[in-house]
Order: structure tokens, then sequence, then C-alpha cells
């Protein structure tokens, strides 16, 4: 049975408010035999998916959780990992997703900092050898080490561990969905921590519904249809929305897993599969560019793309919509805001180059100076937004929800910008990333972008590091493309040659690949921190 096109409005009514797992329901009711997920092999339909989501929930009751109690998420992208997501939605406790590639001492920081009273492991048994799913019996033993000093138990979400299987205690499939209001907090992701320590953020099921809402409007309203894919970690706040609007929406999802991400593998799942839509980061599209070979791979079906994270250089984007013949259009948003607050998908008026688009429905954004007043088109300051997916708060931190926070209840992205006459947003980079070189502001991204024009540059990042004259000064970290000959004074002079002086790096490290989080995201904190290891302070 097909799921009948519901107007995305009526999602945030009865009987779709208060908790989020109704919108699941409804896509099991009218859609039991289509495949909810497959994944390394394996697959899923809605019918037995709302199974098995109702004995987890139902086993977390048995572990003596309550509504609003809190527990960790460390797991991979899979299957196990989509059912906790849904059965502690179900059951009304706060999931808290961990980066499965954490190791014992930052497990260790965010199970305590947000009171967990549980972690949920994968933790099945060793799988055959060569199975994509990729058991990780080194992750059992870091979350083992991490709970040494909690009071934090560990429970498996599969059968066959060392540990109580949610599924084994868990034995009703017939659970009721917890009452749960618009307010109460449904996850508590953690952001990365790049100015300190992560922080708790608190989204609620309202967040969740109209960002969902949003989602399906996008394949239920139009004449996009097929199957979903998700290759970003869906610990991640972009994977887990696409995660969960995916099977609000009654698709089959196709999941990856990034720790294992092979753009070769990723065409052929576009190619057999009828996938109307890929979303990744920057990086990812680099490598399909590189990867394809239109004899090879027939991704007629695909429509459209979307990049978020890292800044898409134009070079990219205009290569990937020439060979794929598919528009590649930039979003924004933050983990504080449930992903999405502007888009060019649902913009009035074409693509702008270089825009992440108009604010998405039911948002307010603008650009303020350093005063806070709010400035004109084209005049540069910082993004603010205002909307129903901004979170609830920091979980305990009120002296940062006073900073992040307007008095009249504006969130500061701490993200710069500007805006156009009509409206379409230019994020330039993030405040704390400028780079105040001799009395000029600097901003990575637009040397980044200029990099990636470059025949001979694969990757690039931009940052700053100190200078006892200059204060700061710019260096960049390259990749070169596979068999080009590419060397520093290359990049110093290509850059002279297309900026004014004080924005060229200064310092250049060629170097076979750069750091990157489990997003796909380049960790620039970890290359200024090894290059300032390897060359201390420049004078």
């Amino acid at each position: 049975m097909e799921l009948d096109i519901v107007p995305a409005e009526t999602l945030l009514e009865p009987p779709y408010d208060g908790n989020v797992a109704n919108l699941l329901d409804r896509a099991i009711t009218e859609s039991p035999d289509t495949i909810a997920i497959e994944h390394a092999g394996e697959t899923i339909t809605y019918r037995e998916f709302g199974d098995r989501v109702a004995r987890v929930a139902n086993g977390l009751r048995e572990l003596g959780l309550e509504a609003g109690d809190r527990v960790g998420v460390y797991m991979p992208n899979g299957i196990p990992f989509c059912t906790v997501i849904w059965a502690c939605c179900h059951a009304g406790v706060i999931a808290s997703p961990l980066n499965p590639e954490y190791r014992r001492r930052e497990i260790e920081y965010q199970l305590d900092h947000a009171d967990a009273e549980v972690v949920l492991i994968e933790g099945a048994a060793p799988r055959a050898a060569g199975d994509a799913s990729g058991y990780r019996p080194r992750a059992d033993t870091y979350v083992v080490e991490a709970v040494a000093d909690l009071e934090t138990e560990i429970v498996s979400a599969t059968p066959g561990s060392d540990h109580p299987s949610l599924p084994e205690l868990g034995d009703d499939a017939n659970a009721a969905i917890a009452d749960r209001e618009d307010d109460d907090v449904l996850l508590q992701p953690y952001t990365s921590g790049t100015t300190g320590e992560p922080k708790g953020v608190l989204l609620t099921h309202r967040n969740f519904r109209v960002q969902i809402a949003q989602g399906v409007s996008s394949y239920s309203a139009s004449p996009i249809d097929g199957d979903g894919i998700i290759v970003l970690p869906m610990y991640h706040i972009t994977g887990l929305l696409g995660m969960m609007a995916s099977l609000c929406a009654g698709r089959t999802l196709h999941l990856l897993r990034p720790d294992q991400w092979d753009p070769e593998r990723v065409l052929r799942t576009l190619d057999e599969h009828d996938v109307p839509s890929f979303t990744g980061v920057a990086a990812m599209f680099v490598d399909l560019l590189e990867a394809y070979d239109p004899d090879e791979y027939d991704l007629s079906t695909l429509v459209r793309a979307g990049q978020g994270g890292d800044k898409l250089p134009a070079p990219t984007q205009e290569r990937f919509e020439e060979l794929f013949d598919v528009p590649l259009s930039e979003g924004y948003g933050l983990t504080e805001t449930t992903a999405t607050t502007h888009t060019i998908r649902w913009s009035s008026l074409g693509k702008r180059p270089g825009s992440v688009g108009q604010p998405v429905g039911h948002t307010r954004s603008k650009i303020v100076d350093e005063d806070g007043t709010e400035v004109g088109p084209g005049e540069e300051g910082e993004i603010l937004v205002q909307g129903p997916q901004v979170m609830k708060g920091y979980y305990e931190n009120p002296a940062a929800n006073d900073e992040v926070f307007t008095a009249e209840g504006w969130f500061r992205t701490g993200d710069i910008g500007t805006r156009d006459a009509d409206n379409y947003y230019y994020v330039k980079g993030r405040e704390k990333e400028m780079i105040l070189t001799a009395g000029y502001n600097v901003y990575p991204r637009e040397i980044e972008n200029v990099l990636y024009e470059h025949s001979a540059v694969h990757e690039a990042a931009v940052f700053g590091v100190p200078d006892d004259r200059r204060g700061e000064t710019v260096a960049a970290a390259i990749t070169p493309k596979a068999g080009a000959d590419l060397t520093a004074d290359d990049v110093e002079a290509y850059v002279l040659d297309e900026l004014a002086p004080y924005k060229h790096p200064r310092i250049v490290e060629i170097r076979p690949d750069l750091p990157k989080t489990g997003s796909g995201k380049i960790r620039k904190t970890t290359l200024r921190d090894e290059f300032l290891e390897e060359h201390g302070t420049e004078s």
C-alpha cells in the first residue's frame, strides 16, 4: 500500500501532535509491507520495524526507565541504531547519540554530562568475515572502560551480547506510545566542542515535527518519488533527521556507513535503486566526481542533490551539475536548529550560486552588527534565526543559553554572512574562524573557494595560526589530485594572482589527506594543533 499524501501542515496537528512517534506509526499502518530499511544486505519491512521498535521500547521500560530519562546511544549507522532512536521516542526516553568513533574519554564525558542512566550499544555477536555491517568488538571495550566510574548501565540493542539485551527484555509489541507534549525533549545531541567542552542540545518533539514536515512535504507534495539514501552519520543531526523524515514518508531507506565511505559503492546504490535525492558534505561530492564513469553508472533517477557542513566550492558545484545534469544546492543549519534553517530548495526566485538560500518555512532570519542592530542587504554581520525548530536550550548550561539567545529570543548562530535584496543568504564563515592578520579580516572560505579552482587541488583547508608580527597569519593544508605535481610555492603564487596579498597563505602544507570528523567535515582545529606542534609560532 502506498502512503497517502498528507499536507505537511497537518503533521503539526492532532493526531500527529505530541510524540513524534505518531508520525512513524502512520507510515507503519499505511505501508506495512513496504521495505523500511536496507543495510548491508539486511532488509526490514515497516510492519517488522514497528514490531521491533515497540519491543525495544518495552525493553527500555523493563529497565525501569521513565519518560524524560536519558540514555546514551553509541552505535554506527544501521537498523539497530534506527530501531533504538525510534524506540526511545516511542517510550518518551531522551536519546543522546554519541559519535561511534569516540574513545573512552569522550564517551565518559558525554554520558556523565548527560546524566545517562543507560548506554545502548550494538552489541551483537561478531559477524562473518567481510560483512559490511562491520561489528566493532573494540567499541564495546571503550564503553566498558568509560562507565567504570559512572552509574551507567550497558545494554545491547541486539541479542547475543554479554550485556542485557533490549529485544530479550521487551516481549510486548503492543506497548502504547508515551504521551509527550510539544515542548518535551526528544533528543539530546552534543555540539562538536570546537570552542570548548561539548554542550548538550535540547531538541523537542515540536522541533523535530516541524523539520520532518518540511522533509515529508518535499517528497509527498512533489513529483519526486523513490527510495532514500543516507551516508552521513546518524549520530549527527543531518543524518538523523534525514532518517526520521524518510521513514515518516513511508520510503525505503538505504543506509551506508560513513566510516566505510566508498564513492563507487554510493554510485552503485544510486544506479541500482530508484533514488531521486542525495545529501552529502563537500568532500563527498569531490570524491563522487573523481569516481564517476558515465559508461558504468546510470544515474537518470537522480533529480537533485544537497550539501551542508563545509562550504561547497563553486568549481565542485559547477562540475557536478554539468556532469550529472542535476542541481546541487547548499543549505544551512546547526545542531541547535534541528538542522536546516536556510535552503535553495524552497526558495522563490531561483538559484543563486554561492548562496545557502532563503529561510525555510516558519523561520525568520536577519543579519546584525556587533551592537545587535539589523543591517541591510549586502552588509556583513552575524546571522540570527528564530523559529519552531530552534532548540529549547543547552542542558544545564544557563550561561551558554544567555550567550546564544538575545533578549528577544533570537538564536545567535556565530556565523558571519550577508543577504541580498531578495533575502538570499551567503555564509562567509564562523565568527570564531575569522583570521585577523595585520588588522585585516580574512575569511577562510573565500580563500578555499579560490584554491578549489586550481586544477591540481583535491581538498583544501585554510586556518589562522599565531604570528608574532601580524597577530595571526594565513595557513593552508592541501591535498593534491591523484598524479598532480603541486608544491607550496605553486599554491602561494596562485592565490597571490587571485586575491589581495594579505589574504594569501604564507604557510602551505601539502599533505596526502586531511583529518575529518565523523560527518566528513575537515578538522581545522586538528590541523592547527598539528601545525603548532610541528612549527611553533611564526615570527
